[in-house]
């Protein structure tokens, strides 16, 4: 039998250190695959026809939630090879020159939605890089956004190389960590009640788009992990179920990264503080009021990113029950999560 990767620049065998093994940091990994994927010399070939198989569609595999929650995604959505590239081509055109600038920021809406159609094999990683290559140069910008391109392949060698990337943290010494166990708190996560706005503002997104924003992707993720000492699995599980762009390496290797266990990880003391994600990359809080419009009353941003500290105000808005008190004080959970690390290190 013969394979032919279709799903990657590279396979995982095909990029390795100087010792033959695999590598467990990102940008040496990626600088190296790189080097790889451009010494094939690819170009863009034209299919010229298509021996479709004979096939019989079966009505019984219940792909679809029983909840009808999904047909909203049609909205946002339209699935396909055609659109993926329609998609790729507007990016290139329009967004992808200030993407470093801009990626951060879900306000301003300027990332280049390609991962469901990736996801969905609709289009390639491949495809993706060539049409970079061919319309554009290496400007800051584009490097950036080919490194995200990288992170997924770096993704996928530490899910071909792992025993299970999904469950078991590459930093072993993260078996024991003390997490806790509530099903409470992590469903007030899932349905956007923590009352801590930009949280609760992505989770949203997630449920109207099945899609959030990278930077948010962390930012819920750390408060999961960090802010609330819950399981990483248990995020990584929800992803899994929620996401139009679940993907088994990059989803399970960024909880990892978040989680501080897995292969060039965040650090496990670096807790993303929310209020100052919201400062820093939502400034007029458009992207909180977008999901959370019932916190507009509050007027000033700076108000809306904390709108527990505006206590007439606020008290309003929880008599009316538009929205709901912090689960937890950022700074005592952090502390917290901090101690909980001392016990495994």
């Amino acid at each position: 039998m013969e394979t032919f990767n279709g799903h990657l620049l590279n396979e995982p065998w095909e990029v390795q250190n100087n010792s033959g093994q695999y590598f467990k940091v990102f940008t040496p990994y990626w600088r190296k695959a790189f080097d790889v994927y451009q010494s094939k010399k690819e170009k863009i070939g034209k299919l010229n026809s298509l021996n479709v198989l004979r096939h019989q569609e079966n009505s019984n595999f219940n792909f679809l939630p029983d909840k009808n929650w999904y047909q909203k995604f049609s909205q946002y959505w339209t699935p396909g090879e055609k659109s993926a590239h329609e998609q790729l081509s507007q990016y290139l055109k329009k967004d992808i020159d200030v993407y470093k600038e801009a990626r951060d920021r879900p306000d301003l809406d300027q990332t280049s939605k390609l991962s469901p159609y990736l996801r969905f094999g609709e289009i390639s990683a491949r495809t993706i890089v060539l049409n970079i290559l061919k319309a554009k140069k290496l400007t800051p910008s584009v490097v950036t956004y080919l490194s995200e391109i990288g992170w997924r392949e770096f993704s996928y060698s530490l899910l071909y190389y792992s025993k299970n990337l999904s469950s078991i943290p590459i930093n072993l010494k993260f078996q024991k960590f003390p997490w806790r166990k509530s099903s409470k708190d992590l469903d007030l996560w899932k349905r956007g009640q923590t009352g801590i706005p930009l949280v609760d503002a992505a989770m949203k997104q997630i449920y109207e788009k099945g899609w959030m924003h990278n930077r948010l992707r962390m930012v819920v993720g750390s408060f999961l992990v960090k802010n609330l000492l819950l399981n990483w699995t248990l995020g990584e599980r929800y992803f899994q179920e929620t996401l139009l762009d679940y993907d088994e390496a990059s989803n399970a290797a960024g909880w990892q990264w978040i989680a501080g266990c897995g292969a060039d990880a965040s650090p496990y003391f670096r807790v993303f503080n929310p209020i100052l994600q919201s400062e820093r990359f939502d400034p007029q809080a458009s992207f909180i009021l977008q999901y959370l419009p019932q916190l507009n009353t509050l007027q000033k941003p700076s108000s809306i990113f904390q709108p527990y500290l505006q206590e007439q105000s606020f008290q309003s808005i929880i008599q009316q029950k538009l929205y709901y008190h912090p689960m937890v004080d950022l700074k005592d959970s952090r502390n917290r999560a901090l101690e909980a690390y001392q016990q495994i290190k």
